[in-house]
Protein backbone atom coordinates (compact mmCIF):
# COMPACT_ATOMS: atom_id res chain seq x y z
CA UNK A 1 0.00 0.00 0.00
CA UNK A 2 0.80 3.44 -0.85
CA UNK A 3 1.82 5.68 2.18
CA UNK A 4 0.23 8.97 2.32
CA UNK A 5 1.68 11.38 4.14
CA UNK A 6 -1.41 13.63 5.47
CA UNK A 7 -0.44 14.60 9.41
CA UNK A 8 1.74 14.05 12.20
CA UNK A 9 1.74 14.43 16.09
CA UNK A 10 4.71 13.88 18.13
CA UNK A 11 4.42 12.18 20.99
CA UNK A 12 4.93 12.16 25.87
CA UNK A 13 2.68 12.53 26.20
CA UNK A 14 3.55 12.32 23.64
CA UNK A 15 6.37 12.28 24.48
CA UNK A 16 7.84 12.47 25.46
CA UNK A 17 8.14 13.61 24.91
CA UNK A 18 5.31 13.25 22.26
CA UNK A 19 8.09 15.55 21.35
CA UNK A 20 9.86 14.74 22.61
CA UNK A 21 10.99 15.86 24.62
CA UNK A 22 10.21 13.02 24.66
CA UNK A 23 10.64 11.16 27.97
CA UNK A 24 11.58 7.68 28.23
CA UNK A 25 13.37 6.49 31.47
CA UNK A 26 17.18 6.10 31.76
CA UNK A 27 16.99 3.61 34.51
CA UNK A 28 18.38 0.01 33.06
CA UNK A 29 15.42 -1.74 35.30
CA UNK A 30 16.69 -5.58 34.70
CA UNK A 31 17.75 -6.04 30.85
CA UNK A 32 18.05 -8.93 29.31
CA UNK A 33 20.05 -9.99 26.58
CA UNK A 34 19.16 -9.98 22.79
CA UNK A 35 17.59 -13.47 23.10
CA UNK A 36 15.34 -13.10 26.26
CA UNK A 37 17.19 -14.81 28.49
CA UNK A 38 17.66 -13.44 31.95
CA UNK A 39 20.34 -11.52 32.86
CA UNK A 40 22.15 -11.37 36.57
CA UNK A 41 19.20 -9.74 37.73
CA UNK A 42 17.09 -12.49 39.24
CA UNK A 43 13.87 -11.38 37.62
CA UNK A 44 11.83 -13.86 36.54
CA UNK A 45 8.33 -14.28 34.58
CA UNK A 46 5.76 -14.06 37.06
CA UNK A 47 3.37 -17.34 37.36
CA UNK A 48 -0.11 -17.39 39.06
CA UNK A 49 -2.72 -20.28 39.07
CA UNK A 50 -3.59 -21.98 35.74
CA UNK A 51 -7.00 -20.55 33.96
CA UNK A 52 -10.33 -21.31 35.12
CA UNK A 53 -12.82 -23.07 32.50
CA UNK A 54 -13.05 -19.88 30.43
CA UNK A 55 -9.51 -19.70 29.69
CA UNK A 56 -8.56 -20.42 26.37
CA UNK A 57 -8.01 -23.75 25.21
CA UNK A 58 -4.60 -23.79 24.38
CA UNK A 59 -3.70 -20.92 26.96
CA UNK A 60 -2.20 -23.36 29.21
CA UNK A 61 0.49 -23.85 26.68
CA UNK A 62 1.49 -20.67 25.52
CA UNK A 63 3.90 -18.34 26.76
CA UNK A 64 4.68 -14.45 25.70
CA UNK A 65 7.45 -12.25 26.17
CA UNK A 66 6.59 -8.95 26.78
CA UNK A 67 9.75 -5.77 26.42
CA UNK A 68 8.97 -3.08 28.26
CA UNK A 69 11.75 -0.48 27.13
CA UNK A 70 11.28 2.17 29.46
CA UNK A 71 12.50 0.53 33.08
CA UNK A 72 11.68 1.21 36.53
CA UNK A 73 11.58 -0.70 39.57
CA UNK A 74 7.65 0.87 39.84
CA UNK A 75 6.78 -0.51 36.14
CA UNK A 76 8.55 -3.96 36.44
CA UNK A 77 6.13 -4.33 39.45
CA UNK A 78 3.18 -3.63 37.88
CA UNK A 79 3.41 -5.42 34.84
CA UNK A 80 4.46 -8.59 37.08
CA UNK A 81 1.72 -8.29 38.83
CA UNK A 82 -0.93 -7.72 35.90
CA UNK A 83 1.16 -10.68 34.37
CA UNK A 84 -0.14 -12.57 37.10
CA UNK A 85 -3.90 -12.11 36.79
CA UNK A 86 -3.76 -12.20 33.35
CA UNK A 87 -2.56 -15.99 33.73
CA UNK A 88 -4.72 -16.15 36.57
CA UNK A 89 -7.36 -15.65 34.13
CA UNK A 90 -6.35 -17.21 30.66
CA UNK A 91 -3.94 -19.62 31.69
CA UNK A 92 -1.58 -17.70 29.26
CA UNK A 93 1.94 -16.68 30.89
CA UNK A 94 3.54 -13.88 30.19
CA UNK A 95 7.41 -12.99 30.98
CA UNK A 96 8.84 -9.80 31.37
CA UNK A 97 11.77 -8.25 29.82
CA UNK A 98 13.28 -5.09 29.49
CA UNK A 99 16.31 -3.26 27.91
CA UNK A 100 17.31 0.30 29.39
CA UNK A 101 15.58 3.34 27.23
CA UNK A 102 19.25 4.50 25.78
CA UNK A 103 19.76 1.14 24.27
CA UNK A 104 15.71 0.49 23.20
CA UNK A 105 16.25 1.88 19.46
CA UNK A 106 19.37 -0.09 18.85
CA UNK A 107 18.50 -3.45 20.55
CA UNK A 108 15.09 -3.55 18.83
CA UNK A 109 17.01 -3.65 15.66
CA UNK A 110 19.10 -6.21 16.37
CA UNK A 111 16.13 -8.09 17.68
CA UNK A 112 13.74 -7.26 14.66
CA UNK A 113 16.97 -8.15 12.04
CA UNK A 114 17.22 -11.44 13.98
CA UNK A 115 13.55 -12.30 14.01
CA UNK A 116 14.08 -12.61 17.85
CA UNK A 117 11.26 -9.76 18.55
CA UNK A 118 9.07 -10.42 21.78
CA UNK A 119 5.18 -10.88 21.27
CA UNK A 120 4.72 -7.50 22.64
CA UNK A 121 7.15 -4.61 23.06
CA UNK A 122 6.25 -0.83 24.14
CA UNK A 123 7.63 1.14 20.66
CA UNK A 124 8.07 4.86 21.18
CA UNK A 125 6.54 6.82 17.67
CA UNK A 126 9.87 7.31 16.60
CA UNK A 127 11.18 4.13 15.87
CA UNK A 128 7.63 3.22 13.49
CA UNK A 129 9.35 4.37 9.97
CA UNK A 130 12.20 1.94 11.09
CA UNK A 131 9.50 -0.72 12.52
CA UNK A 132 6.87 -0.57 10.20
CA UNK A 133 9.42 -0.24 6.96
CA UNK A 134 11.26 -3.60 7.81
CA UNK A 135 7.88 -5.64 8.76
CA UNK A 136 8.24 -5.91 12.51
CA UNK A 137 5.30 -4.91 14.03
CA UNK A 138 1.62 -6.21 12.81
CA UNK A 139 -1.04 -3.47 11.83
CA UNK A 140 -4.24 -3.81 14.38
CA UNK A 141 -6.81 -1.89 12.51
CA UNK A 142 -9.25 -4.89 13.02
CA UNK A 143 -8.72 -4.83 17.21
CA UNK A 144 -9.56 -1.32 17.08
CA UNK A 145 -12.52 -1.27 14.86
CA UNK A 146 -13.69 -4.09 17.17
CA UNK A 147 -12.71 -3.19 20.44
CA UNK A 148 -12.10 0.48 21.46
CA UNK A 149 -14.99 1.86 21.03
CA UNK A 150 -14.84 3.84 24.99
CA UNK A 151 -11.45 5.44 24.33
CA UNK A 152 -10.19 9.82 24.67
CA UNK A 153 -11.08 11.34 21.15
CA UNK A 154 -7.55 12.38 21.58
CA UNK A 155 -6.39 9.00 21.09
CA UNK A 156 -8.50 7.80 18.00
CA UNK A 157 -8.79 11.12 16.23
CA UNK A 158 -5.09 12.38 16.92
CA UNK A 159 -3.34 9.77 17.81
CA UNK A 160 -4.04 6.18 15.67
CA UNK A 161 -5.57 8.21 12.76
CA UNK A 162 -3.15 10.41 12.10
CA UNK A 163 -0.56 6.92 12.49
CA UNK A 164 -2.76 5.58 9.88
CA UNK A 165 -2.30 8.05 7.66
CA UNK A 166 1.29 8.23 7.98
CA UNK A 167 1.81 4.52 7.68
CA UNK A 168 -1.16 3.52 6.02
CA UNK A 169 -2.30 0.89 9.30
CA UNK A 170 -2.58 1.48 12.92
CA UNK A 171 0.25 -0.53 14.78
CA UNK A 172 0.37 0.26 18.24
CA UNK A 173 -1.92 0.87 21.19
CA UNK A 174 -1.57 3.83 23.31
CA UNK A 175 -0.75 2.84 27.10
CA UNK A 176 -2.18 6.76 28.39
CA UNK A 177 -1.89 9.84 26.99
CA UNK A 178 0.98 12.72 28.11
CA UNK A 179 1.03 16.09 27.15
CA UNK A 180 3.75 18.64 27.84
CA UNK A 181 3.87 21.19 30.84
CA UNK A 182 6.56 23.26 32.89
CA UNK A 183 7.11 22.17 36.29
CA UNK A 184 7.91 24.80 38.53
CA UNK A 185 9.82 25.18 41.99
CA UNK A 186 7.09 27.04 43.75
CA UNK A 187 8.39 28.21 46.87
CA UNK A 188 11.23 29.39 45.51
CA UNK A 189 8.96 31.52 43.28
CA UNK A 190 7.47 32.91 46.68
CA UNK A 191 10.97 33.60 47.87
CA UNK A 192 11.72 35.83 45.85
CA UNK A 193 8.16 37.20 45.23
CA UNK A 194 7.94 36.53 41.90
CA UNK A 195 5.01 37.40 39.85
CA UNK A 196 4.41 34.68 36.71
CA UNK A 197 2.66 35.51 33.72
CA UNK A 198 -0.77 34.36 32.78
CA UNK A 199 -2.74 34.18 29.69
CA UNK A 200 -1.24 35.59 26.05
CA UNK A 201 1.68 37.01 28.48
CA UNK A 202 2.89 33.72 29.17
CA UNK A 203 5.02 33.76 26.37
CA UNK A 204 8.18 31.52 25.68
CA UNK A 205 10.62 34.58 26.12
CA UNK A 206 8.47 35.00 30.27
CA UNK A 207 9.69 31.43 30.39
CA UNK A 208 13.19 32.47 29.91
CA UNK A 209 12.70 35.21 32.00
CA UNK A 210 11.41 33.12 34.67
CA UNK A 211 14.02 31.00 34.45
CA UNK A 212 16.80 33.55 34.81
CA UNK A 213 14.84 35.02 37.75
CA UNK A 214 15.00 31.58 39.56
CA UNK A 215 19.17 30.55 39.33
CA UNK A 216 21.08 31.89 42.56
CA UNK A 217 24.30 30.10 42.01
CA UNK A 218 25.43 30.87 45.45
CA UNK A 219 22.49 29.46 46.63
CA UNK A 220 23.38 26.10 44.33
CA UNK A 221 20.18 26.58 42.56
CA UNK A 222 19.80 26.90 38.78
CA UNK A 223 16.78 28.11 36.79
CA UNK A 224 16.37 25.24 34.28
CA UNK A 225 16.49 21.56 33.95
CA UNK A 226 18.48 21.54 31.19
CA UNK A 227 18.49 18.65 28.25
CA UNK A 228 21.82 18.26 26.53
CA UNK A 229 21.82 14.59 25.43
CA UNK A 230 19.43 12.69 23.51
CA UNK A 231 16.13 13.98 23.07
CA UNK A 232 17.50 17.38 23.32
CA UNK A 233 16.51 18.96 20.27
CA UNK A 234 12.61 17.61 20.06
CA UNK A 235 10.92 19.75 22.94
CA UNK A 236 12.53 23.04 21.21
CA UNK A 237 11.71 22.33 17.88
CA UNK A 238 8.35 21.15 18.63
CA UNK A 239 7.17 23.46 20.88
CA UNK A 240 8.98 26.73 20.30
CA UNK A 241 10.18 27.06 16.84
CA UNK A 242 6.81 25.81 15.26
CA UNK A 243 5.80 29.06 16.58
CA UNK A 244 7.76 30.72 13.39
CA UNK A 245 5.45 27.97 11.18
CA UNK A 246 2.55 27.46 11.90
CA UNK A 247 3.12 24.35 13.01
CA UNK A 248 4.85 23.02 9.74
CA UNK A 249 8.16 21.11 9.40
CA UNK A 250 8.03 21.51 5.81
CA UNK A 251 6.80 23.63 2.87
CA UNK A 252 5.04 21.53 0.05
CA UNK A 253 8.13 20.47 -1.66
CA UNK A 254 9.40 19.13 1.17
CA UNK A 255 11.86 21.70 2.48
CA UNK A 256 12.95 22.17 5.78
CA UNK A 257 11.27 25.42 7.23
CA UNK A 258 13.03 26.38 10.08
CA UNK A 259 16.36 27.40 8.73
CA UNK A 260 15.60 31.27 9.16
CA UNK A 261 16.74 33.94 10.60
CA UNK A 262 13.84 33.81 13.58
CA UNK A 263 13.90 30.46 14.39
CA UNK A 264 17.76 30.88 14.56
CA UNK A 265 17.73 33.45 17.03
CA UNK A 266 14.95 31.63 18.82
CA UNK A 267 17.08 28.94 19.06
CA UNK A 268 20.44 31.14 20.40
CA UNK A 269 17.87 32.03 23.16
CA UNK A 270 17.18 28.61 24.50
CA UNK A 271 20.75 27.58 23.99
CA UNK A 272 22.07 30.48 26.42
CA UNK A 273 19.83 29.06 28.90
CA UNK A 274 22.97 26.41 29.10
CA UNK A 275 25.78 29.32 27.98
CA UNK A 276 24.57 32.07 30.52
CA UNK A 277 25.04 29.97 33.56
CA UNK A 278 21.39 29.04 34.29
CA UNK A 279 21.61 25.19 34.50
CA UNK A 280 24.58 23.12 35.07
CA UNK A 281 27.14 22.52 33.48
CA UNK A 282 27.32 19.03 33.27
CA UNK A 283 23.54 19.49 32.20
CA UNK A 284 24.92 19.33 28.59
CA UNK A 285 24.98 15.21 28.87
CA UNK A 286 21.74 15.61 30.77
CA UNK A 287 18.69 12.73 29.54
CA UNK A 288 15.39 12.46 30.85
CA UNK A 289 16.28 10.84 34.24
CA UNK A 290 18.92 13.49 35.21
CA UNK A 291 16.65 16.41 34.39
CA UNK A 292 14.02 14.89 36.91
CA UNK A 293 16.31 13.94 39.57
CA UNK A 294 18.12 17.32 39.66
CA UNK A 295 14.25 18.89 39.55
CA UNK A 296 13.22 16.91 42.57
CA UNK A 297 16.55 16.81 44.75
CA UNK A 298 16.40 21.15 45.10
CA UNK A 299 19.27 22.03 41.99
CA UNK A 300 16.81 23.10 39.59
CA UNK A 301 13.67 25.66 39.26
CA UNK A 302 11.90 24.34 36.39
CA UNK A 303 11.53 21.26 34.01
CA UNK A 304 9.97 21.30 30.32
CA UNK A 305 8.73 18.14 30.03
CA UNK A 306 5.55 15.56 29.90
CA UNK A 307 2.84 15.16 32.15
CA UNK A 308 4.22 11.91 33.27
CA UNK A 309 6.83 13.08 35.55
CA UNK A 310 3.93 14.31 37.92
CA UNK A 311 4.13 10.66 39.48
CA UNK A 312 7.17 11.14 40.31
CA UNK A 313 7.18 13.89 41.54
CA UNK A 314 4.29 13.42 43.81
CA UNK A 315 6.30 10.60 45.69
CA UNK A 316 9.64 12.63 46.11
CA UNK A 317 8.57 16.41 46.89
CA UNK A 318 5.89 17.70 49.10
CA UNK A 319 2.56 19.25 47.53
CA UNK A 320 4.06 22.94 48.65
CA UNK A 321 7.24 22.87 46.47
CA UNK A 322 6.02 22.48 42.98
CA UNK A 323 3.35 23.13 40.60
CA UNK A 324 2.82 23.21 37.14
CA UNK A 325 2.64 26.14 34.01
CA UNK A 326 1.01 25.54 30.73
CA UNK A 327 3.45 25.15 27.83
CA UNK A 328 4.21 28.87 26.68
CA UNK A 329 2.42 30.33 23.85
CA UNK A 330 3.71 31.31 20.52
CA UNK A 331 5.11 35.32 20.74
CA UNK A 332 4.22 35.41 16.85
CA UNK A 333 0.16 33.56 16.50
CA UNK A 334 -0.56 33.58 20.45
CA UNK A 335 -1.34 29.80 20.16
CA UNK A 336 0.43 26.84 21.99
CA UNK A 337 2.33 24.44 20.09
CA UNK A 338 2.26 21.47 22.01
CA UNK A 339 2.22 17.76 22.00
CA UNK A 340 -0.04 14.75 22.90
CA UNK A 341 0.50 11.29 22.69
CA UNK A 342 1.13 8.29 24.34
CA UNK A 343 4.93 7.41 26.50
CA UNK A 344 4.76 4.08 24.79
CA UNK A 345 2.05 2.21 23.17
CA UNK A 346 1.99 -1.61 22.98
CA UNK A 347 2.87 -3.53 19.19
CA UNK A 348 2.44 -6.89 18.77
CA UNK A 349 5.85 -8.28 16.26
CA UNK A 350 5.28 -9.90 13.00
CA UNK A 351 7.16 -12.82 13.87
CA UNK A 352 5.05 -13.67 16.94
CA UNK A 353 3.87 -17.03 17.24
CA UNK A 354 0.87 -16.23 19.05
CA UNK A 355 -0.10 -12.88 17.42
CA UNK A 356 -3.93 -13.33 19.15
CA UNK A 357 -2.75 -14.31 22.54
CA UNK A 358 -0.60 -11.02 22.23
CA UNK A 359 -3.49 -8.92 21.17
CA UNK A 360 -5.31 -10.64 24.09
CA UNK A 361 -2.58 -9.26 26.61
CA UNK A 362 -3.01 -5.74 24.91
CA UNK A 363 -6.87 -5.65 25.51
CA UNK A 364 -6.65 -6.90 29.50
CA UNK A 365 -3.67 -4.33 29.79
CA UNK A 366 -6.00 -1.39 28.75
CA UNK A 367 -8.91 -2.43 29.94
CA UNK A 368 -10.79 -0.11 32.52
CA UNK A 369 -9.73 -1.11 35.40
CA UNK A 370 -5.75 -1.81 34.54
CA UNK A 371 -5.72 0.84 32.54
CA UNK A 372 -6.10 3.71 35.38
CA UNK A 373 -4.00 2.06 37.64
CA UNK A 374 -1.08 2.34 35.24
CA UNK A 375 -2.06 5.61 34.70
CA UNK A 376 -1.10 6.81 37.94
CA UNK A 377 2.11 4.68 38.32
CA UNK A 378 3.42 6.78 35.12
CA UNK A 379 2.02 10.18 35.52
CA UNK A 380 -0.22 9.51 32.47
CA UNK A 381 -3.89 10.21 31.41
CA UNK A 382 -5.84 7.47 30.95
CA UNK A 383 -7.23 6.61 27.51
CA UNK A 384 -10.38 5.47 28.78
CA UNK A 385 -13.51 7.10 28.90
CA UNK A 386 -15.24 4.33 31.24
CA UNK A 387 -12.55 4.65 34.26
CA UNK A 388 -14.75 5.91 36.56
CA UNK A 389 -14.90 9.79 38.30
CA UNK A 390 -11.12 9.70 39.65
CA UNK A 391 -10.05 13.51 41.89
CA UNK A 392 -6.75 12.39 40.49
CA UNK A 393 -7.99 13.99 37.10
CA UNK A 394 -10.29 16.20 38.30
CA UNK A 395 -10.51 20.10 38.13
CA UNK A 396 -8.00 20.63 41.62
CA UNK A 397 -6.52 17.37 40.95
CA UNK A 398 -2.35 17.24 40.14
CA UNK A 399 -3.10 16.54 36.27
CA UNK A 400 -5.87 19.77 35.86
CA UNK A 401 -3.34 22.19 33.98
CA UNK A 402 -2.44 18.96 31.68
CA UNK A 403 -6.15 18.39 31.08
CA UNK A 404 -6.92 22.18 30.19
CA UNK A 405 -4.10 22.43 28.27
CA UNK A 406 -5.70 19.72 25.54
CA UNK A 407 -9.27 21.52 25.79
CA UNK A 408 -7.86 24.74 24.60
CA UNK A 409 -9.02 26.66 21.50
CA UNK A 410 -5.16 28.00 20.73
CA UNK A 411 -3.89 24.51 20.99
CA UNK A 412 -2.05 23.43 18.00
CA UNK A 413 -0.58 20.13 17.52
CA UNK A 414 2.37 20.40 15.13
CA UNK A 415 3.89 18.23 12.61
CA UNK A 416 6.84 15.47 12.88
CA UNK A 417 9.88 14.90 10.95
CA UNK A 418 8.05 12.92 8.77
CA UNK A 419 6.83 8.97 8.39
CA UNK A 420 10.64 7.59 6.74
CA UNK A 421 12.76 6.55 9.24
CA UNK A 422 14.77 8.78 11.41
CA UNK A 423 15.67 6.18 13.92
CA UNK A 424 19.58 6.93 13.58
CA UNK A 425 19.03 11.33 13.40
CA UNK A 426 16.75 10.85 16.65
CA UNK A 427 19.93 8.28 18.46
CA UNK A 428 22.64 11.21 16.88
CA UNK A 429 22.46 14.11 14.82
CA UNK A 430 19.57 16.08 16.57
CA UNK A 431 21.25 16.02 19.49
CA UNK A 432 25.07 16.02 18.97
CA UNK A 433 24.57 19.04 16.10
CA UNK A 434 22.84 21.22 19.45
CA UNK A 435 25.39 20.52 22.00
CA UNK A 436 28.48 21.62 19.31
CA UNK A 437 26.79 24.68 19.83
CA UNK A 438 26.65 24.34 23.37
CA UNK A 439 30.35 23.78 23.08
CA UNK A 440 30.94 27.10 21.05
CA UNK A 441 31.67 24.80 18.07
CA UNK A 442 29.24 26.22 15.58
CA UNK A 443 26.19 28.69 16.19
CA UNK A 444 22.44 28.21 16.28
CA UNK A 445 22.03 28.67 12.64
CA UNK A 446 24.61 26.21 11.81
CA UNK A 447 22.18 23.94 14.13
CA UNK A 448 18.95 24.76 12.35
CA UNK A 449 20.83 24.77 8.67
CA UNK A 450 22.95 20.84 9.27
CA UNK A 451 19.51 19.74 10.59
CA UNK A 452 17.47 21.21 7.96
CA UNK A 453 19.68 19.68 5.01
CA UNK A 454 19.34 16.10 6.12
CA UNK A 455 15.84 16.18 6.80
CA UNK A 456 15.35 17.86 3.46
CA UNK A 457 17.50 15.12 1.76
CA UNK A 458 14.81 12.47 3.19
CA UNK A 459 11.70 14.51 2.97
CA UNK A 460 12.04 14.61 -0.43
CA UNK A 461 13.22 11.43 -1.37
CA UNK A 462 10.30 10.09 0.41
CA UNK A 463 7.99 12.02 -1.55
CA UNK A 464 9.49 10.83 -4.74
CA UNK A 465 9.44 7.34 -3.44
CA UNK A 466 5.74 7.58 -2.67
CA UNK A 467 3.24 8.62 -5.54
CA UNK A 468 0.13 10.96 -4.16
CA UNK A 469 2.21 11.55 -0.50
CA UNK A 470 1.56 15.20 0.60
CA UNK A 471 3.67 17.21 3.36
CA UNK A 472 2.02 17.06 6.74
CA UNK A 473 -0.27 19.71 8.13
CA UNK A 474 -0.52 20.76 11.79
CA UNK A 475 -3.91 19.27 13.56
CA UNK A 476 -5.85 20.59 16.36
CA UNK A 477 -8.87 18.92 17.99
CA UNK A 478 -11.48 22.19 16.86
Amino acid sequence: MKKRFLAAILVVAMTCGIFAGCGGSGDSGNAKDGGGNQADTGNEGTEGSEGGEDAPAAGGDVTLRFLDVSPSPERQAYFEGVFADFKNETGITVNYESVPWDDAADKITVLGSSNQLPDILTVHEFWLGQLTSAGWINPLDDYVAENLASVQTTATKILMENEKNLYGHIYRIPDGLMTKGVFYRKDWVEEINYEIPTGDDWTWDAYLDLIAALTDPEQNRYGNSFRGARGAFDPIQGMYLMGYTGGYTYDEEGNFLMDTEECAAALQKWCDVYLKGYAPKDSLNWGFAEMVDNFAGGLTGTLLNDSEVTATLMSKMDESQWGVLPVPISGVDKKQYNSTGASYAYSVASSSEHPEEATQLIDFLISAKNNIEYCKMGGLIPIRTDVGDDPTYGPSGPYAVFLEELSQDNLVFPTTYGAFDYTDLHQGMLHTELQKCLLGQITAQDVLTNIGAELTTRMKAYLEANEGATVAAPLSLQ
